[in-house]
Formats: structure tokens, sequence, C-alpha cells
């Protein structure tokens, strides 16, 4: 039987890596697998038995659903590296220039993450079968969030140059219907994988938001998660401001190249 340990938020952890983690496991060649709660990794008995009351086991379950989704992330990305974008180069159905304007700098980002999903395994690791924080672990990393402005800015002009692909390009559309098939596309289109990116950005915010709400206040936890909501939700401010200025640029470009003559400054 497992053994929960008293779990109080704020308390100091108890650090036990002699167990297993409750891990979950990330394979770029499998489909997704179904969704798993925190809770069922143990009995009813085992939960009602410890000291958790209901506020710290949904914290719990929040940890869980942002080291799962982050696994979930990192496998995706991988997905659209190894079975999309490298494919696709080596192939040459189109041009470097179109590839590198369809998956623009998704190499960092999963860089990115392939790190933090390391360093969320491995608290998870440590602090088996109660996680204390995670916000803490996440923290460091929201500096290198700047990844996403050039992938975020250029992402509407891939979603069109898919469009456009598709449309006039049989070795893209033939390509682009055989990884859809794939398994481990699990029928998700191109589009799909190339969205995942700001999707996930959008979501740091939320699921820290999630988090505090079952932290007491006057914790570090607490404070941890609050700094990270805010630093991530800064990044996305910036991102937005710069692809809003970027789409300006664009239509006053397009209507100069309709409308000669005309002094756009």
């Amino acid at each position: 039987m497992v053994l929960l340990p008293l779990a109080r938020t704020g308390s100091r952890p108890s650090h036990d890596s002699g167990r297993p983690s409750i891990e979950v496991r990330v394979d770029a060649n499998s489909p997704a697998k179904s969704r798993m709660l925190w809770r069922e990794g143990f009995t009813q008995h085992e939960i009602e038995n410890s000291s958790m009351d209901a506020k710290e086991v949904k914290r719990q379950e929040v940890i869980f659903e942002i080291i799962h989704t982050e696994a979930d992330y990192v496998r995706d990305l991988r997905i659209a590296v190894r079975v999309l974008l490298g494919p696709l180069r080596e192939l040459r159905i189109v041009s470097g220039e179109q590839v590198d304007l369809l998956f623009g700098n998704i190499g960092e980002i999963l860089a990115l993450h392939e790190d933090i999903n390391a360093a969320f395994m491995e608290r998870q690791r440590i602090q088996y079968p109660v996680v204390w924080d995670i916000s803490d672990v996440l923290l460091p990393f929201v500096a290198r969030f700047r990844v996403y402005a050039r992938y975020i800015c250029n992402q509407d002009n891939a979603l069109r140059l898919v469009e456009e692909l598709r449309r006039t390009s049989h070795g893209f559309s033939v390509f682009w219907k055989e990884r859809q098939q794939r398994p481990e596309c699990r029928s998700l289109p191109m589009e799909a994988f190339l969205a995942l990116p700001f999707q996930r950005l959008l979501k740091y915010p939320l699921l820290m938001r999630t988090l505090l709400a079952t932290t007491e206040g006057w914790t570090q936890q607490h404070a941890n998660g609050s700094e990270v909501a805010e630093q991530v939700d800064v990044w996305i401010r910036k991102i937005q401001d710069a692809r809003l200025k970027l789409d300006s640029f664009a239509c006053i470009d397009a209507l100069s190249k309709c409308i000669g003559g005309v002094d756009w400054s």
C-alpha cells in the first residue's frame, strides 16, 4: 500500500527519491494515451486515510495536469519536427525557404520544453507521491519564452502558406494527407501541430491561476505561482503587440502595392 505523507500546503517537503514517480512517459511514436488523474495512482482508501484535505487533493490534481500536459506538448512538438518538418525538408517537396516559413523556430521551442519537461519529471521523482510545488521549477525558464515571439508573429503567414500549398502543390497535398493518417498524428492535420505553441503559451497563466486557487496565499508556493503567471502574461502581451504591429505593417504594405504613389509614412 502507498502511504501518502502529511500534505499541508506550505509545509516542508519530504524527499524520498527511492520511490518511483507517477511519471508520464513521452513517446513520439505512439498515439495519445488516455488521460490519467493524480488520484488514480492511489486507492480511495489511501487518500481518505492520508492527512490531505480536499483542497490539497485538488492542488495535486492541478500539478499533475501541468506535468502531464507538458509531456503531451513535448511529444507533439517532437512529432511536428520528426514526422512533419524533417521529412518535408528531406523530400524537397517544397523549397527550403517555404519549410522555414512553415515551421519557423519550432526546434528552439522544442529544446526549451524538453528542458522544462525534464525538470518537471525530476521534481516529480524527488517528491513522490506529493509534489509540493511546480511553479518554482517553471519560473527560471520563463525568460526563455522569448523564443515564442518569432514563431507566433509568423504563424498567420505559415497557416496561409499551408492553405496555398495544398491548392497549388500536388506533392505537398499528398504529403499533408499521408502524414495526417499516421498513427502518431492521431488524424490531426499539419495546421493543428503548427498552432500548438501559441495554444500552450496561452494556457500557462490559466494553469497557474487554477493552481493558485488551491494554494494558501501566505505560502512561497503561492508567490512562485503568481510570479510565473504575471511573467508569462507579460510575454503574451509583448508578443501580441508585436503581432498586431506586424499585421498593421503588412496591411500598409498591401495597400501601398494596390495604390501606387501614396506616401504611407
